[in-house]
């Protein structure tokens, strides 16, 4: 079909024309949704960054946009008229996460503000490419605007609606109480430890060990939250906890903290680590032990640095990661784009990322982590030692010197390799 529509002047007041124009400029344009809905999101962050720094907001925010331009787009192609407008189910999912983030209503309105103003100028700019005649524009803008703001008016009010029957509901709930007293602990306020033992059920003047599970929700209908809490309380266990208290951080995070006689070993964690169906479809970061109140907070500090370094680097599910593993790696990354230039510049070709070059950096890491001992290496990796020392001369053809030069250097690219790229 021809960019612009051929239309007689003694149509301009056919309704009928209207719609048509409507339903093939939609059609034309489906296509493209995934990359319109990009560029949305974009738009929106641009004027609200903290729905980008915070990676439920961000997910949120690109689901419920999806869902609203998806719902648009339909309507707009099947001809239906803006007063069947119902939000869509990521919409509602998304004033749910607001609520649970504790973001206020304003930023959520703002957003569909936004949104719609985006939404506009796009199907604004598309429709002037069909029509020349500027009375027949002026109609089908007129036409069109009421249908897009028709749209969003309906879409605002009831995911307004939803907003506030979840914080209602939020407010009254234990979570909520819980999630309101670990935030009070965590920003440093004068508290009485008594009372927010009495509260949470869980003695801050304790040693404690601060974790954080996350997942993905698989389904409209799956109880996230509840099934975070199953799996921490197991991985609590697993770890010989003495005390547990579990606080839902939105729909697809928890925040736990456990407390010890005395800290589980190195093997107790690898095995718990080791352990796929503890860990089916969650990641957890976790912090060093540490003592009291101050403790509670640091712990718990780490195991976010940790999450960060794990969200940059795009780590799978099913993984268990302590700070004291990653803290340099964790320092290091805090600007990842001066990380990845000095992996590749240490590295070179042994940062590629096939099997047999990825062999030969697990080798050469073991190794120096057993000070250059090629024996201790070979018997840590179940390999000959011929093997090692084969592995090494690989590894050093690939850096273009040897091992012994920029020791240092290459240790480190090595460990900050592992842990931004998973």
């Amino acid at each position: 079909m021809s960019s612009r529509m051929a239309v007689k002047q003694a149509a301009a007041h056919d309704h009928e024309w209207h719609d048509r124009l409507r339903r093939q400029t939609a059609i034309e344009l489906r296509p493209s949704l995934d990359e319109m809905v990009d560029q949305c999101v974009a738009y929106i962050q641009e004027s609200m960054p903290e729905l980008s720094l915070d990676e439920e907001l961000a997910e949120g925010l690109q689901e419920s946009t999806y869902d609203n331009l998806e719902r648009i787009f339909d309507m707009l192609s099947d001809g239906e008229s803006q007063e069947e407008s119902k939000a869509p189910p990521g919409a509602i999912r998304y004033a749910e996460t607001m609520v649970r983030r504790g973001t206020p209503l304003a930023s959520l309105l703002r957003a569909y503000r936004l949104g719609t103003m985006w939404t506009w100028t796009l199907w604004r700019r598309e429709i002037i490419k069909r029509i020349d005649d500027p009375d027949l524009l002026m109609e089908a803008v007129d036409h069109s605007m009421s249908f897009v703001f028709g749209y969003v008016d309906a879409v605002s009010e009831e995911v307004t609606e939803e907003y506030a029957k979840q914080r209602e509901q939020w407010a009254r709930s234990a979570a909520a109480l819980r999630h309101e007293t670990v935030e009070a602990v965590l920003s440093d306020e004068a508290l009485d430890l008594d009372v927010v033992a009495a509260r949470l059920g869980y003695d801050l003047r304790a040693e404690h060990v601060a974790f954080i599970l996350t997942t993905r929700a698989a389904d409209d209908a799956e109880d996230v939250v509840a099934r975070l809490e199953s799996q921490g309380q197991a991985l609590a266990t697993r770890l010989g906890a003495r005390r547990t208290l579990l606080v839902p951080d939105g729909r697809t995070r928890l925040w736990m903290w456990c407390s010890f006689e005395g800290c589980p070993d190195d093997e107790t964690v690898a095995a718990a680590s080791a352990d796929r169906t503890l860990l089916d479809g969650i990641v957890v970061t976790s912090g060093t032990a540490a003592v009291g109140r101050e403790g509670f907070t640091t712990s718990h500090e780490e195991a976010l640095y940790v999450k960060e370094l794990l969200r940059v680097g795009g780590r799978h599910q099913g993984h268990l990661v302590r700070y004291e593993k990653v803290v340099v790696a964790s320092l290091l990354a805090a600007d990842l784009p001066r990380a990845r230039r000095f992996v590749a510049q240490e590295l070179g070709a042994l940062a590629d990322s096939d099997d047999a070059t990825s062999r030969v950096r697990a080798t050469v890491t073991v190794l120096l982590e057993e000070s250059g001992r090629g024996t201790v290496a070979a018997k840590r990796l179940g390999i000959h030692q011929n093997t090692v020392s084969y592995r090494v001369r690989q590894a050093e053809r690939l850096l273009g010197h040897p091992l012994s030069e920029r020791r240092y250097e290459v240790e480190t690219a090595l460990r900050l390799l592992r842990a931004i790229e998973g």
